[in-house]
């Protein structure tokens, strides 16, 4: 099978469930967790430090001048952010050409891009000097009627930083949402389980199954979610690949504004675009290993896994290699002196260190992955990790500081000192990065628990093995007399057979009783067959993303023509009134935001979620619809509701081809 390979053989739906979840619920080696993050406090600590140190002092701090206005404060943004749009590039990219190893990558990779794009957030407020005044790059009413300058590269980078992490923070969320679900029924059985035993926990137990359950949003497996879900996945995806594109071509736009040389080659966007998500691919790869090798899911992540990311690092190390000896010899042959002269200070200037740790770090360590034998070793994918992130590092570095050390008049070259406050702010960024992630790892699935059941089943994995409570109930009329029906549950082992059942019922249903019933299925992975045997498959979320995203790219883009052009006119240079080009860039984000909000919304909206208390959480065993079982339900919806006849379908039909483990009555 496809996802043989990727999967143990005798793996489970529930045991994948098991394997995932037990690292929040357990919280296995606390101990090193606790040292792990003590040292990221520590870091974070300096963190603090250099902020109220540069609050007090002011930017200068960081060791910019009037010729170097933008440093290691840009560089790290610059850097931040790249991973960030490299590692959401990965996880969106893999979703949506369906790539059968995405389920061990694709939680780690959008994690890392929220996290990364919370640290670049960082940098632009406190680069203003004054953050507590940082709704004045925003567009709102205020007293002297001004707005922002929107030709203002700095302006784009607000907006792209706001859309960026909206778009992180839905990806994120809405693929963690199945997961949610599955971590609240586990934690749920877990303090079910303490309270029994009067452990002295018990009460910390029951607050996290509580806790867990008001972020599932009430999510219950049902076909419908699973449908739209499935949509606004992808669809959510899809406009995050092209913010990212938008992103990093769009910071090309902005050197290529300048007149400083070494900023303007034609391949400059795809450099940027190539080293981000290098950068991202790596920093993911690193963290992929390290979770795998402490937490010990080496079942759920295999070699296999690890010899595709090795494979992607070599790929995109040549792209990148390519990019750089692109911009090297058309330079060197075609540029013109001020563009040599731009080169040659890279390479043995004074911040010659920048370029040769780019050669020894970014360029040459990928190419190991010519060899079989380091494609399957942990280590070497974690090592070049780690190499490529701190080799995209030294590429913003020598970017900006050389280019901006000289330019084209000699009274304003004034050579650049890093600082020691620059470095403890970066580091403190990295701090900031590691409790969150070391949070993350705590508390929540660090592997998507649904892309792995979607490969296991793929590959043949069984449901799981029939237990005392799937056996039929001889006696399903088991309500108080009296007691308002709901409607009826039934139990299944597998999807196919779910399915079925929804089929028999719903043609015994439309044949008799009209509109009186409402039919959903239940289960812990999306659930194509069901859906279209329930006639849901028409239903569309496209439209909400699509309308979202005209309307907020044309209203944005609407007031930076009304602000610019007619109630704030603000000319430097002879630029024209209506200058458009310098719109698009700023509008084109905000539009793939506004787009991933409206599906965010009709996802819950359409979904009637959030909805933490449902009739269907009262089938019994229906905590198992979140890991190995498929329930049908059959509700009620009018007077003409002929119960015996349902249940007497649903009890004769074939074994294997529909008959339920159980059928129940449920109670309102």
């Amino acid at each position: 099978m496809a996802g043989a390979s990727l999967i143990p053989p005798g793996e489970t739906l529930a045991g994948i469930g098991r394997a995932v979840t037990a690292v929040p619920i357990r919280h296995p080696l606390n101990r090193r967790w606790w040292i792990a993050f003590a040292g990221a406090m520590a870091l974070l600590a300096v963190f603090a430090v250099a902020l109220f140190w540069l609050l007090f002092e002011g930017v200068g701090v960081w060791g910019n001048n009037n010729a170097v206005v933008w440093a290691l404060d840009i560089a790290s943004y610059d850097w931040w952010i790249g991973a960030a749009c490299g590692s959401l590039l990965v996880s969106a990219t893999l979703l949506l050409l369906g790539a059968e190893w995405r389920g061990a990558i694709n939680r780690v990779a959008e994690t890392v891009a929220l996290l990364c794009t919370c640290a670049a957030g960082l940098y632009p407020i406190i680069h203003l000097g004054r953050p507590w005044y940082f709704y004045w790059n925003l567009p709102y009413p205020n007293t002297f009627s001004l707005w922002p300058q929107f030709r203002s590269a700095l302006v784009w980078d607000a907006v792209d930083i706001v859309s960026f992490l909206v778009v992180c923070v839905s990806l994120w969320y809405v693929g963690l949402l199945p997961d949610l679900a599955a971590l609240r029924d586990r934690a749920f059985t877990e303090a079910m389980r303490q309270r029994e035993a009067r452990a002295l926990t018990r009460g910390l137990a029951m607050m996290r199954a509580r806790t867990y359950g008001l972020l599932a949003s009430g999510w219950r497996g049902s076909a419908a979610h699973w449908q739209l879900w499935l949509q606004g996945y992808r669809t959510i995806a899809l406009l995050g690949v092209m913010l990212v594109v938008c992103v990093q071509t769009g910071a090309s736009v902005m050197f290529a504004g300048s007149v400083m040389p070494g900023w303007h080659d034609t391949i400059l966007p795809v450099t940027f675009l190539v080293n981000a998500v290098f950068s991202g691919v790596g920093l993911t790869g690193a963290i992929v290993v390290l979770i795998r090798a402490v937490y010990g899911l080496d079942g759920l992540v295999t070699e296999r896994h690890l010899g595709l990311l090795a494979r992607l690092l070599l790929g995109l190390g040549c792209a990148s290699l390519y990019c750089y000896a692109t911009e090297f010899f058309s330079t060197a042959l075609h540029g013109d002196p001020y563009e040599r002269g731009v080169l040659a200070r890279r390479v043995t200037g004074e911040h010659a260190a920048a370029f040769w740790t780019v050669l020894a770090c970014l360029l040459l360590p990928a190419q190991v992955f010519w060899s079989a034998r380091a494609r399957r070793a942990p280590l070497a994918v974690a090592g070049v990790g780690i190499l490529v992130a701190v080799g995209a590092y030294a590429d913003h570095v020598m970017v900006l500081l050389v280019t901006l050390g000289q330019n084209f008049l000699p009274a304003a070259h004034e050579p650049f000192r890093e600082t020691v406050w620059g470095i403890a702010t970066f580091a403190g960024s990295v701090g900031l990065f590691l409790v969150l992630l070391l949070l993350f790892l705590r508390y929540l699935p660090a592997v998507s628990i649904t892309e792995t059941r979607r490969l296991a089943l793929a590959a043949g994995a069984r449901t799981g093995r029939e237990t005392a409570s799937d056996r039929p109930e001889p006696d399903p009329e088991a309500m108080e007399p009296g007691t308002p029906l709901w409607g009826i549950s039934a139990r299944f082992a597998t999807e196919a057979e779910l399915a079925a059942a929804a089929q028999a019922v719903a043609s015994l249903t439309a044949a008799r009783n009209g509109g009186d019933v409402h039919l959903d299925g239940h289960g812990p992975v999306p659930m194509p067959r069901v859906t279209r045997a329930l006639g849901l498959e028409g239903r569309t979320i496209r439209p909400y993303a699509l309308g979202g995203a005209l309307l907020g790219g044309l209203g944005f883009y609407g007031m930076c023509v009304y602000a610019s052009a007619y109630h704030y006119v603000f000319l430097i240079g002879g630029r024209p009134r209506f200058s458009w080009p310098s719109f698009v860039v700023p509008s084109f984000a905000f539009a793939m935001m506004s787009g991933v909000v409206a599906i965010h919304l009709a996802l819950l909206v359409l979904n009637r979620l959030p909805r933490l208390n449902h009739p269907a959480f009262n089938i019994p065993g229906f905590l198992r619809a979140s890991e190995d079982r498929f329930f049908l339900s059959v509700q009620a919806q009018g007077e003409g509701f002929e119960v015996e006849r349902i249940e007497r379908r649903l009890a004769g039909l074939p074994a294997g081809a529909g008959r339920p483990l159980e059928i129940r009555r449920i109670p309102r």
